[in-house]
């Protein structure tokens, strides 16, 4: 009788210890659960970006993007971003001419360094408010932009293009293409997150 009296005082300080592990991990004591597992597997498995830009999940509410949509021809993927365009068409073509025309302040007065943050801000925007593919509104942002600041260019001063290569414009085309679709990223991200840090607040307050 001791000895079945031990083991079963053992097996209640175990299970008491089992309980008092998920109950610090947020677990009910009969949901499953593996032994020594002591953080989510997407934590533990999580790189450098993953912390840095956690994973955020899609805006509630919105309906589908591509809703109408029924082209199914090899240019599926071109035909269905300016799709996606026209239907929201100032959250990127605003962005980009406040973008030239912010490029077009030039030097290193205070005025200057505040067109540049200024054009930064308007690409992040063009993603905030292009929700349906923020990248997207933002590379376009930006290539509208681009090409709005060399046709002033063009047009009040067009000197200035007989000093400037053709592969320089080019190539500048495509790194401010390539930062709009940074920044367009940036800004649905930031979007998203926001949206899930409200929805998780609303969440708390109710169990309160």
């Amino acid at each position: 009788m001791s000895n079945r009296s031990a083991q079963q005082e053992a097996a209640t300080r175990a299970e008491a210890r089992r309980r008092a592990r998920l109950a610090a991990r947020g677990l009910e004591a009969d949901e499953p659960a593996t032994e020594g597992a002591e953080e989510p597997a997407a934590r533990r498995s999580g790189n450098f970006l993953g912390r840095i830009f956690p994973p955020a999940p899609p805006l509630p509410g919105r309906p589908d993007p591509l809703a109408g949509f029924h082209y199914t021809g090899p240019l599926r993927v071109v035909v269905a971003g300016a799709y996606v365009l026209a239907r929201n068409p100032l959250s990127w073509v605003l962005p980009g001419l406040i973008w030239a025309a912010a490029r077009l302040v030039t030097g290193s007065s205070f005025e200057a360094v505040i067109a540049s943050l200024v054009s930064f801000g308007v690409l992040i925007g063009a993603g905030w408010f292009g929700w349906q593919q923020p990248s997207l509104f933002g590379a376009a942002a930006g290539a509208l932009g681009y090409v709005a600041f060399l046709a002033v260019i063009a047009f009040a001063a067009p000197a200035l293009y007989a000093f400037v290569a053709p592969e320089a414009v080019v190539l500048n085309g495509v790194l401010y293409i390539g930062l709009g679709l940074i920044s367009g990223w940036y800004g649905g991200y930031l979007r998203r997150r926001q949206a899930q840090v409200g929805a998780d607040a609303r969440a708390n307050r109710r169990r309160r």
